[in-house]
């Protein structure tokens, strides 16, 4: 078990590996001092590995997100079963208790945050009435959204898209990047596209494709871009809500905070 300090980045190499069968598991996010957290696992299963649950995870909905390779994903019992090709920039929710299996077709690297269902207090309380759940969604099919600065984003699940309690997001960082901010919510957040540094107070740590940090509440925070391509942000963040609320050091709401 993996205890990381919020702001901390974390990569595959920190991290040693629970290997079972063609899957290699690495607990990068789990910050043990929350009553109910949120984990990030990284997942690399080789060609033709299988990643599997009959009964799926009781305690947690589950979100993935492929950064390398592609496979066959089938959802459900074999009654009732949902199968779909997924491949790099897809994303996918499981709610709890929904059993599912990955097929790897290549190499694959999948993103893993477990998100506390609504079995526990706290997920209980501020779980959202959804509709209709999307369990697939492939990143560039939903329209961008502006958030704080010249940054956009793109929203994966919300609870338009059937997720209860958490917020699953791409969002684009231009040369230069966001400015220091902080949330009311709880994320963590993975860089899928490019690299630059996170600056948390005082404390300046270099990113890349596949770091990995827990942005707690309130926590002072800031990306920095020098490429001239944009820096790409995978967050997924609970109670659910909009990706642009953000706000600066003095408290002030960040422009297009919608909450």
């Amino acid at each position: 078990m993996t205890s990381t300090a919020p702001g901390t980045v974390v990569v595959d190499a920190d991290v040693k590996p629970v290997i079972v069968g063609n899957v290699e598991r690495r607990e990068l996010i789990n910050p043990t001092w929350y009553a109910e957290p949120m984990l990030l696992n990284s997942l690399r299963l080789g060609a033709a590995g299988v990643y599997h649950s009959a009964a799926g995870n009781a305690q947690h909905d589950e979100y993935w997100y492929l950064l390398e390779g592609a496979g066959r994903l089938t959802l459900g019992d074999a009654a009732q079963a949902n199968t779909a090709q997924v491949a790099a920039g897809t994303a996918v929710q499981i709610p709890a208790g929904q059993g599912w299996s990955l097929v790897a077709d290549q190499p694959t690297w999948l993103l893993s945050f477990l998100v506390p269902a609504p079995v526990t207090p706290f997920a209980q309380s501020i779980v959202k009435s959804v509709g209709q759940v999307i369990n697939v969604s492939a990143l560039g099919q939903q329209d961008a959204q502006d958030a704080t600065a010249d940054r956009q984003y793109e929203v994966l699940f919300d609870a338009k898209r059937g997720s209860r309690g958490a917020t699953m997001f791409v969002g684009f960082i231009p040369t230069s990047g966001a400015p220091e901010h902080y949330h009311l919510y709880d994320e963590i957040c993975v860089i899928v596209r490019g690299s630059g540094v996170l600056h948390t107070t005082e404390r300046r740590q270099p990113i890349g494709v596949g770091s990995a940090f827990h942005v707690a509440p309130r926590l002072l925070h800031a990306l920095e871009n020098p490429n001239p391509e944009d820096l790409w942000v995978l967050g997924v963040f609970r109670p659910e809500g909009s990706a642009a609320a953000a706000y600066y050091p003095d408290g002030r709401p960040a422009p297009n905070n919608e909450d």
